[in-house]
């Protein structure tokens, strides 16, 4: 076809195409662009997603394309012979493409397209929705679980839900009974799982991955930015609340086939090489609580004995915190090659410092902060069965010292016939050693470092008996001030070491290449616990923060996505099929 400049109509003409490898089952189009005489023309070859071939036009000013309206509705009429309702999203599209094209700056382009490509796009969301309610087909019967037969039939019903990409409204058939007290059932709800806070679960989960990782306020200004939707604070707790509902129950009622098989049991003929060892760890850390969240027991700041009337003293607590227990379980990756050696832990003038310590693999996190530290401990230990249900893997306990926290330990151990080896951290070793090492030397002196290193050695080769008998002979010689802070410090390194002693084998750990310090779970209680607990100024209801403490446990042992595809299925046989005394029958209206 040939086209004349000057000419003011233009025409979608269709022109088979040869030559053109799988194009042979679809419509090309040559698409001229001219404009008044002595301007340029431009010729465009278009692929159709239909047969239908139409008329359009496109002019342009200051060398950018323009549509013309008859031109798009001429498509949008096309697009109807499609599907009924797609025209107006065609038109639409095809306008928006033309505004971009008028956009000076990538910035200006992308913010415009962003923004009413977003409201398009709902309106297919919108447009689905409609069409699938046109064909609800009308139940013979249903039964509610309460046993009331729901026999009126109403269509037309709607609900709004709010999607990542703005409000939809969903419309479906109303079965009602007549009955008092008996609520209108709606299938279509249980098909679709309509959310029952109206924000799609999508939106929801957005909405929690902000949350989870900031403060409400940036979770608000986040979901705004990415979406275009405003939720409030108190709507953005609520789903976070809400999306955890789940979270206690997720490794204990899912299939076990889920749970990450880190310590699945081997064939006979791998386990003679050895598996790797499990580790299990638990710390507390506090939780900035509002006052009627904190626990009984503790005692209110108004009522604690204060030294001073406008800050606190040494050693005195604000009393607003509640501790917040954590647990984890890894898998321990030994390296290969000789075990490390004292020297080189504490690499000492003269030591390699190259030898690498063992790695945490597979780590899975538990927290609570609404029960007692034995149901964290609890859960860790069957985290740990379901790793190694034989119990054929050597089962660590790091722990730093706790006595009621090293009675449960081998408590729980005991309940499920283990073998526990027990290993003090080292690290709150050394910070006794360096208290000491103060009472002993003068303040900034550099001997203090050497003498700390020489008790450490003695003590990671086995001779804790040394340390002991040194530190007591020491304070013989320079008895510190009766009442004093020093013979405080003294007293308590020496009943810390030797009541600690039965369980500081370092040579045993470290020939087998175990580790030696709790920094997996310190760390946990930083970047799980305090990195966003510890927010300025947050102050924390107990269902809001055990529900944050229980989604980030989860991210952190990686089950994100596991667990949201889990919580959905849970929240549709809660929110509606729970609701139908035969669930079978809703798929009739889909």
């Amino acid at each position: 076809m040939k086209h004349r400049a000057g000419s003011r109509c233009s025409r979608w003409v269709h022109e088979p195409r040869t030559g053109l490898q799988n194009h042979d089952d679809v419509t090309w189009v040559w698409l001229f662009w001219s404009e008044l005489p002595g301007l340029w023309c431009v010729c465009v070859l278009v692929r159709l997603p239909f047969r239908m071939v139409l008329s359009c036009e496109s002019g342009t000013r200051e060398g950018k394309p323009q549509v013309e309206q008859y031109g798009l509705d001429e498509l949008a009429a096309s697009a109807e012979v499609v599907l009924a309702g797609l025209g107006p999203l065609v038109a639409g599209l095809a306008r928006l493409a033309g505004e971009a094209c008028q956009a000076v700056t990538l910035d200006a382009m992308e913010v415009l397209v962003t923004g009413q490509g977003r409201e398009l796009l709902r309106g297919l969301v919108q447009l689905a929705l409609d069409i699938q309610a046109g064909c609800e087909v009308r139940l013979p019967g249903v039964t509610g679980s309460d046993g009331v037969p729901r026999t009126r039939a109403e269509p037309g019903h709607g609900r709004p839900v709010v999607t990542q990409l703005g409000e939809v409204r969903v419309r479906r058939i109303a079965y009602r009974s007549g009955v008092r007290g008996a609520g209108s059932l709606f299938p279509r709800d249980a098909v679709l799982n309509v959310p029952p806070c109206g924000y799609s679960w999508a939106l929801q989960r957005l909405a929690e991955m902000f949350c989870r990782s900031g403060s409400y306020e940036q979770g608000h200004q986040f979901v705004l930015a990415a979406t275009g939707v405003s939720i409030g604070k108190r709507q953005l707790e609520q789903i976070t609340i809400a999306a955890a509902a789940d979270a206690e129950r997720f490794y204990q009622d899912r299939d076990q086939g889920a749970v990450p098989a880190a310590g699945e049991q081997e064939p006979a003929g791998e386990q003679e090489r050895g598996l790797p060892p499990l580790a299990l760890s638990a710390d507390g850390k506090g939780v900035a609580m509002l006052p009627e969240a904190r626990r009984r027991c503790a005692k209110a700041p108004e009522q604690r004995i204060k030294t001073f009337e406008k800050r606190a003293g040494t050693g005195e607590k604000k009393g607003c915190k509640r501790m917040a227990e954590t647990g984890a379980v890894f898998d321990v990756a030994v390296p290969d090659g000789p075990a490390r050696t004292p020297e080189q832990v504490m690499r000492p003038e003269g030591g390699t410092g190259e030898k690498k310590p063992p790695r945490a693999q597979n780590r899975w996190y538990a927290c609570d902060i609404t029960a007692g530290r034995d149901v964290t401990i609890g859960k860790i230990f069957d985290q740990a069965d379901r790793r190694d249900p034989g119990h054929l893997r050597t089962w660590i306990a790091l722990v730093d010292g706790d006595n009621y926290q090293l009675g449960l330990f081998q408590a729980a151990a005991a309940a499920r016939g283990i073998t526990l080896a027990i290993v003090i951290d080292f690290i709150h070793v050394l910070e006794y050693l360096w208290k000491a090492a103060w009472c002993f030397h003068p303040p900034r002196d550099p001997a203090m470092e050497d003498w700390v290193i020489a008790q450490g050695l003695d003590i990671l080769h086995g001779r804790t008996g040394d340390v002991i008998s040194r530190i007591q002979a020491l304070a013989a010689q320079h008895p510190p001030k009766p009442g004093g802070e020093h013979a405080k410090i003294i007293r308590k390194t020496l009943s810390y070491l030797t009541a600690k002693q039965p369980w500081m084998d370092y040579p045993r750990a470290l020939a087998n290449g175990w580790p030696i310090a709790t920094g997996v779970i310190e760390g946990a209680c930083r970047h799980l616990v305090h990195d966003r607990m510890g927010i300025t100024g947050a102050r924390w209801s107990l269902p809001g923060a055990q529900a944050m403490l229980w989604l980030r446990a989860i991210n952190a042992s990686g089950d994100t996505s596991a667990y949201w595809a889990w919580h959905i299925t849970q929240e549709r046989q809660r929110n509606h099929l729970s609701r139908y005394k035969d669930s079978h029958d809703l798929a009739l209206a889909a």
